[in-house]
């Protein structure tokens, strides 16, 4: 007697875990993202810095505040007006290194 009830519960508890991994296994794919080309022969999606992100950024060599700016073939810069820095933004992401900076720095761009 006790053996059937020990294998029903085993079976029920199966039963529940495989309903919860299924349940997590839909929430997760929620949050999947299509790839970033629109498919073949499609160029990717371009991201940009959000406003609210621009605001809060500072070059780390000064510690002021940035621009963003493009350049003739549309790559975006963030752009420290005092002493010519730009940082490359990557995917929408800002490389905010001072080597990088350096490296792009663009002294016709300085405003005085």
């Amino acid at each position: 007697m006790w053996k059937k009830i020990a294998g029903i519960l085993a079976v029920v508890a199966v039963g529940f875990l495989i309903v919860r991994a299924v349940r997590q296994y839909r929430q997760d794919n929620v949050f999947d993202t299509a790839p970033a080309g629109g498919g073949e022969g499609t160029p990717p999606a371009k991201r940009s810095i959000s406003p609210e992100l621009l605001e809060i950024l500072a070059d780390p060599a000064d510690k002021g505040p940035v621009k963003l700016i493009s350049d003739n073939g549309g790559k975006e810069w963030l752009l420290n007006p005092r002493n010519g820095f730009r940082y490359p933004v990557e995917d929408g992401i800002p490389i905010m290194l001072i080597e990088e900076g350096e490296k792009h720095r663009d002294e016709s761009l300085i405003e005085k």
